[in-house]
């Protein structure tokens, strides 16, 4: 039955400081106002060099916009980050922010963002090519699985010799704000939902519905002492868990056991720390 299945799929306004030398030097584009020292937080906390190019990405889209794309930025980094296109290597987080910014806009709007600036090395056209006398038609792109299809692989995954698997530890990074939270007597369970997965790589199949999943986490009560604090210190902050997971699926119900429980301010004041050291 996996056989089968697996056969079938195919100077500045704002702050005074000049533009980067690679980037022209004009206001940035767009009609939303900015906050140049907002932008300018995000950028250190991203560790990006680029002001110019984030200014510009605000002024395009809005600072509610940026703000939100850069808290997704956060949250996929402390996920583990994620690939280049080709898979070769992991994005800066600045490159991640840009690429979630890019997928928020209209194609001309990314042009005035993201294109090259007018030179003249730019205004040469290239030379024609001879035309092929029988061009070949372009080879049809490949579909990634339906979201049908991968629940069959999934299924029939069930199928295969549990001594033809090969074994594997596997652990969940979970970031959220538990507003339910019962302690127990020698631990914490904080319950929440799932928030609409982040953009993944091209060529996946689609992620089947989970707006009404319910996550379960333990935490030691060790642990969830200082995460606790830093929650009630910032009505925004969040917490972040590494741990293992059962999967109940026909509840849609998923419980962690945590490993490692932080949150991001915590993490944030771990690296201003370790930078000064």
């Amino acid at each position: 039955m996996t056989d089968e299945l697996l056969s079938q799929l195919p100077p500045d306004p704002l702050s005074g400081e000049p533009p980067p030398p690679d980037q022209p030097h004009e206001e940035p584009v767009g009609t939303h106002p900015v906050d140049a020292g907002r932008i300018r937080e995000m950028a250190t906390e991203l560790k990006e060099p680029n002001l110019w190019l984030m200014r510009s990405v605000a002024a395009m889209v809005g600072m509610e916009s940026v703000e939100s794309t850069y808290q997704r930025t956060l949250e996929i980094e402390a996920a583990g980050g994620m690939l280049t296109k080709q898979g070769e290597r992991r994005r800066t987080a600045g490159g991640v922010f840009f690429l979630l910014a890019r997928d928020q806009m209209s194609a001309r709007q990314r042009r005035k963002v993201f294109g090259l600036p007018p030179s003249p090395l730019n205004n040469k056209k290239p030379k024609s090519a001879e035309p092929s006398p029988n061009p070949l038609p372009p080879a049809p792109k490949p579909s990634p699985p339906t979201l049908e299809q991968a629940i069959g692989l999934l299924k029939a995954a069930l199928t295969i010799d549990p001594l033809k698997r090969g074994l594997a530890i596997m652990k969940t990074t979970l970031i959220g704000r538990p507003k339910q939270i019962k302690k127990l007597e020698t631990c914490t369970l904080l319950i929440l939902g799932q928030k609409t997965p982040p953009i993944m790589p091209k060529g996946l199949p689609p992620i089947p519905d989970t707006s009404k999943a319910t996550i379960a986490v333990f935490v030691a009560h060790k642990q969830w002492e200082k995460v606790e604090a830093a929650l009630k210190a910032d009505p925004q902050d969040e917490v972040i868990v590494e741990g293992y997971p059962v999967n109940d699926p026909k509840n849609q119900l998923t419980g962690l056991w945590a490993q490692s429980c932080s949150s991001k301010n915590l993490q944030r004041a771990k690296r201003e720390a370790q930078s000064k050291e």
